[in-house]
């Protein structure tokens, strides 16, 4: 069967639901916005995502209400998503309201509008919820992560404490958000600083919340895309950024300081977005860094509607891990290619200790698990091309649970199991990656190699088979019944994983 290049790389065909597609509609303070995801077990992927500034709380300190014309704005903006969703046959929506709408005096009268004219039913979500599904979010995004989640949406800024092992706690919201922090016509630092400063004084979580700072919202993205231009960081993927708490706080105090025309040549799309919002949200961020004990602030693409999704979830599920569950969705891996991933990466395991520790022990096992889920991702590309193509999209594949570093290192892996050559793209791997990781990518990827064309990418025939790594040789056993698997092309491929190991091959068939 020829698969299609959506269906190949995981993704639904456009203007059809997937059979597992689930909507979120998210009507905020600046934006509105409506995301529809492709939900595998664990995995959550958008495959559209729209949205409208309509900044309905703009003006809503001052005034208490929402303006006719920015309610009209949004409203046009639901009518197209209701009509989007329809023609998507989605039916699984959720609708949520949050900061403008619970604080304006008509909101309820916004939300009503709504159902009557879109038949959407928004529902309106306290600072407390939205804190917790944000922090949901990014245990979605990260399920390692520990700190603190910081969410500024137009009108709010939430905190709330995240780790691994516990449910969201009590959060806290705080009228931060640059719209409500917006008084006249220019940006005022000394003013500015001092609501911030005062509304944080009230603030029980920052200063006893160790570990990271994860922002969640577009201007924290913004600036992220910012920093990235500035830094000439080589790969521009949002999520898992980190930037060390000295550099939060100088580029947040550059930001304040630029005007739009200095920020639209740095990054052109951040700022033709946000340029008036991003001094007030720079202002907040080094607030924040100066009053918690943070070592650094961590990007999470993952928020809000992504916790509303998670919050689904059985325990099992939210339990697996993303980037695996990730990757055997993103592959498009059907029972038997699911089998043979997991078959395959035991088998490796041998060659990968042997070329020693890439990264932490528990890292290293998912990693591997991965590695050999999207192992058979070029079969259906030109051989010419497929480790150029595959290293790039696995590079910026939209996989959740993977540091920078480890994606670069995944599509290296990826890149040297069909080319022993380097990337042409190799500053990303030389930024990221230290020489002995170069190295162990190239082993990892020899052993995918060797593993798939051994047994024709099937677990049976690759269970009749063991990698064994001694302190001069790499033994392929096969069973007398698979001896016919032994090929010349075979035994080059063993050769060139004992190579890269600095030992010889030994092929051998038990009898």
């Amino acid at each position: 069967m020829i698969l299609s290049p959506a269906a190949r790389f995981g993704l639904p065909a456009i203007g059809h639901a997937h059979a597992n597609a689930a909507a979120v509609i998210d009507v905020g303070s600046n934006s509105v916005r409506l995301v529809v995801y492709r939900v595998d077990g664990r995995s959550i992927v958008p495959f559209l995502n729209e949205k409208t500034q309509a900044a309905l709380g703009a003006g809503l300190s001052e005034t208490g209400a929402l303006t006719p014309e920015r309610m009209d704005q949004a409203l046009m903006a639901l009518k197209r998503f209701a009509a989007v969703l329809k023609g998507l046959g989605v039916r699984d929506v959720v609708a949520v309201a949050t900061a403008a709408i619970r604080a304006a005096s008509n909101g309820q009268d916004f939300v009503e509008r709504v159902r009557l004219e879109t038949g959407v039913k928004l529902r309106v979500i306290s600072g407390a919820e939205e804190a917790r599904l944000s922090t949901l979010g990014v245990l979605a995004g990260a399920p390692d992560a520990k700190g603190l989640v910081a969410d500024l949406g137009g009108s709010s800024l939430e905190l709330n404490p995240v780790s691994r092992h516990g449910a969201p706690q009590s959060g806290e919201t705080f009228p931060l958000g640059p719209l409500a922090l917006m008084s006249g016509p220019d940006f005022s630092v000394e003013r500015v600083r001092a609501d911030i400063h005062r509304h944080l004084d009230g603030a029980n979580l920052l200063g006893a919340t160790p570990g990271a700072l994860y922002a969640v919202g577009g201007s924290w993205r913004a600036i992220a895309r910012i920093d990235m231009a500035v830094r000439h960081y080589p790969l521009r993927v949002l999520h898992e950024y980190e930037m060390p708490r000295r550099e939060a706080l100088a580029i947040a105090d550059f930001i304040r300081r630029q005007s739009r025309k200095s920020l639209e040549k740095i990054d052109e799309e951040a700022a033709a977005k946000r340029a008036e919002t991003l001094p007030y949200a720079a202002a907040v961020l080094e607030a924040l860094v100066e009053r918690s004990p943070c070592e650094k602030v961590v990007i999470s693409a993952y928020g809000l509607r992504e916790g509303i999704l998670f919050d689904r979830m059985g325990p099992a599920l939210r339990a697996a891990d993303p980037l695996v569950e990730g990757a055997i969705a993103w592959a498009d891996s059907d029972p038997q290619q699911i089998r043979f991933g997991e078959a395959l990466a035991r088998w490796i395991e041998p060659a990968l200790t042997a070329a020693g520790e890439a990264f932490a022990p528990h890292r290293q096992a998912i990693l591997a698990r991965a590695a050999a889920h999207l192992a058979d991702m070029g079969s259906g590309l030109h051989p010419d091309h497929r480790a150029e193509v595959l290293f790039d999209l696995v590079l910026r594949a939209p996989f959740a649970g993977v540091s920078h570093a480890e994606r670069a290192f995944l599509a290296l892996s990826i890149h040297h199991r069909y080319a022993r050559k380097p990337p042409l793209d190799s500053k990303i791997v030389e930024a990221l990656l230290t020489l002995k990781q170069g190295e162990q990518a190239r082993v990892w990827g020899a052993a995918l190699r060797l593993g798939a064309e051994l047994s024709a990418r099937t677990a049976t025939l690759l269970e009749q088979t063991r990698l064994e790594v001694g302190p001069t040789q790499v033994l392929l056993g096969l069973e007398a019944k698979a001896a016919a698997l032994g090929s010349d092309a075979v035994q080059k491929r063993l050769q060139a994983l004992a190579a890269l190991l600095g030992r010889s091959g030994e092929f051998r068939i038990d009898r």
